[in-house]
């Protein structure tokens, strides 16, 4: 693969409406490095208890099956990684690594090679908003699996962040109407409230009233449909709406 091929697929990124489009494109670049199979995954975490797993994928439907079914996600140590780390990593190191070492981990990724998934690579990336978001691709049994995966790496962590701002351009085209916007005001106090300060020390730094300040914050707690201060805080980090003062 070349970059003049990798930037044709990025192209054609831009033209993405739906998933199946999506998906078509992420089968031509596994054609072009020559990688069988690949899962383009984002983590949401409107809930940190229930977060939502989109998934965007090739892999054998029997093993989709029953990762999901039986929680694996869970013991996974692709997931593990992602949450804490930024590099890309082939799956080959990533086991001999000391805080990989569980027996569940272990039997995973032994689990994962029966299906064809012997060796691959994940390029984790965050999003703006927090999210969790991956590109693992994997490789069946062969010999040059190592180099094929290393050839790869460098393309798929250029891919893997188009592939995100097309899945966040798709959400939005699908949300419409829903996103949720707040006034200068609004974003003032609640900015305020990240902070710690109380709603008497909101209205001296912003120089207003008190009373004003808690008509603000509670604006805001029902545009985000939150169920407090605090829960808003968090849903308005989440969505972008409070950023830091640079």
């Amino acid at each position: 693969m070349d970059t003049d091929q990798l930037y044709a697929i990025i192209e054609k990124l831009n033209d993405v409406k739906n998933k199946e489009q999506l998906e078509s494109l992420c089968e031509q670049f596994c054609e072009l490095v020559e990688l069988p199979y690949y899962l383009f995954g984002v983590i949401e975490q409107e809930s940190l208890y229930a977060p939502v797993i989109h998934t965007f994928t090739n892999y054998p439907a029997p093993w989709l099956e029953k990762y999901f079914q039986q929680n694996k996600q869970r013991v996974d140590p692709v997931v593990s990684y992602i949450m804490t780390q930024q590099a890309p990593i082939r799956w080959d190191s990533l086991v001999q690594r000391e805080e990989f070492q569980d027996p569940k981990q272990q039997e995973l990724m032994a689990l994962a090679s029966q299906y064809g998934l012997c060796n691959g690579f994940t390029v984790p990336i965050k999003s703006a908003s927090g999210d969790f978001v991956l590109l693992s691709m994997a490789i069946g049994d062969v010999e040059n699996q190592c180099e094929k995966l290393n050839a790869a790496i460098p393309f798929a962590h250029t891919l893997a962040t188009h592939l995100l701002e097309c899945y966040l351009t798709m959400k939005i085209k699908n949300q419409g109407c829903e996103e949720v916007s707040l006034t200068k005001r609004e974003t003032d106090c609640l900015f305020w409230a990240s902070e710690g300060k109380t709603a008497w020390e909101i209205s001296k730094i912003i120089n207003v009233s008190e009373r004003t300040v808690l008509f603000h914050l509670n604006n805001c707690t029902k545009k985000l449909s939150a169920s407090n201060r605090q829960h808003a805080v968090a849903l308005a980090i989440k969505k972008g709406l409070l950023k830091p003062n640079l």
